[in-house]
């Protein structure tokens, strides 16, 4: 689109008002529609009313090839983990280790579920985890809540110290340097999951009180040890492919066709798995981002950043990863990162990505609109008549997601 500033300006405030209303919707899904209706009605509103054409939505959509194709690998993944039985072997296993204390299986679980999370990516976590932990803790009494809440968090926790842990990560840098990734977002990553487990334990200490009885763990069958196997293949396979430079997608959907093959699971079974409203979902968001970076959008973000710049470093760290954790809740943090990969394209220093992924894969612990996994962990526990509120997910991630950005930030500014 065209126009003056002034113009643009007010497309921009418009199309920021559709897209946040659109999310509200998302997140609080009146009379129970579908998320991805809202985020396709947003979209659909913004071509009609002449913001978007529907050539430049479709091809929004169409250019992330990469990151669609990353889900659907992930969503094989996960079919191949959760029918084969692999994760629920590890779940027996956990609740063997625990002892019967339900606060350590609450430490081994958390820990278990951030090592997913860097393996498969939080989305794999939010829809195989999840349903896995719940029975392995409804089955033995006592709240299950806190170890869901556990699963969700943890997940997006964890989900920013490797590129391949979030499919955010690949927007922002489609082909990061490995090494130089590592060094800005691993160490703080792993600060940043104690924070949030130590900040769970107090939180839900009197929850977690008390204990269970256990029996010892069946050994995997044959299916179960080929697909662990097959996923550490494929994780060592991203890690590759990244040195290579890559992209992730054809990896992710050659690694779970390999998965679903050794693990045996019929093609019926796998295409139950793939959930189709996702990618709708996915397109809506791609449509509505692309729709407002058009109408000036990128270019105020890039002008905020250059205005922080100027207070110093620790000012423009902060700015980055502070907005666009704020962003995240309000557009979801997949559109965000979106936006975030056209200002990287444009800042004169890449460097400015590590900050703004920190806060997009850490902000969306905040409401329950932000992320994807979130979503998708939304969508697992209502389908076993288990209801979260907004509120009380937002109470829990006011304690947390302030000290785990702080912590962030400070890491960023001092390895600049």
């Amino acid at each position: 689109m065209g126009g003056s500033p002034a113009a643009e300006g007010k497309d921009s405030r418009v199309l920021f008002l559709i897209a946040a209303v659109a999310m509200l919707l998302v997140g609080i899904r009146p009379r129970g529609i579908p998320e991805w209706v809202w985020a396709v009605a947003g979209a659909a509103l913004v071509v009609l009313l002449g913001y978007e054409s529907a050539g430049n939505a479709l091809s929004a959509v169409a250019q992330r090839w990469n990151v669609l194709l990353f889900i659907l690998g992930l969503m094989g993944l996960s079919a191949a983990a959760e029918e084969s039985g692999a994760f629920e072997w590890l779940a027996d296993v956990l609740l063997q280790r625990a002892g019967g204390s339900r606060r350590r299986l609450f430490i081994l679980l958390f820990l278990a579920g951030g090592a997913i999370t860097c393996l498969l990516s939080n989305d794999a976590t939010a829809i195989v985890f999840t349903p896995i932990v719940y029975r392995a803790v409804a089955r033995r009494g006592g709240n299950a809540l806190p170890f869901l809440f556990g699963c969700i968090f943890v997940a997006d926790t964890a989900s920013f110290g490797l590129p391949f842990a979030n499919p955010a990560n690949i927007i922002v840098l489609p082909r990061p340097n490995v090494l130089d990734y590592l060094w800005h977002l691993g160490a703080p990553e792993v600060l940043a999951v104690a924070i949030n487990l130590l900040i769970f334990l107090a939180i839900f200490r009197i929850s977690l009180r008390g204990s269970y009885e256990f029996d010892a763990p069946i050994p995997p069958c044959p299916e179960a040890k080929r697909t662990l196997a097959a996923l550490c293949c494929v994780g060592a396979a991203y890690l590759v492919a990244l040195l290579l430079g890559w992209p992730l997608g054809p990896v992710a959907v050659a690694g779970a066709l390999l998965t679903i093959a050794v693990a045996r699971v019929s093609p019926a079974a796998a295409m139950r798995h793939v959930g189709w409203s996702t990618f709708a979902l996915l397109a809506g968001l791609f449509a509505l981002v692309d729709a407002i970076a058009r109408a000036g959008f990128v270019a105020w973000a890039s002008h905020g950043l250059e205005a922080a710049a100027r207070y110093g470093a620790l000012a423009s760290v902060s700015v980055a990863c502070v907005g666009s954790a704020l962003l995240s809740n309000l557009l979801n943090n997949l559109p965000v990162a979106v936006a975030s990969s056209y200002v990287v394209a444009h800042a004169p220093a890449q460097s400015i990505a590590y900050p703004l992924i920190a806060g997009i894969d850490l902000g969306p612990n905040l409401t329950t609109a932000g992320s994807l996994a979130t979503i998708l962990w939304l969508a697992v526990l209502r389908a076993r008549g288990v209801h979260v509120s907004a509120l009380e997910y937002l109470r829990l991630g006011a304690m947390v997601v302030p000290p785990m950005i702080a912590v962030n930030v400070l890491w960023l500014w001092l390895v600049r």
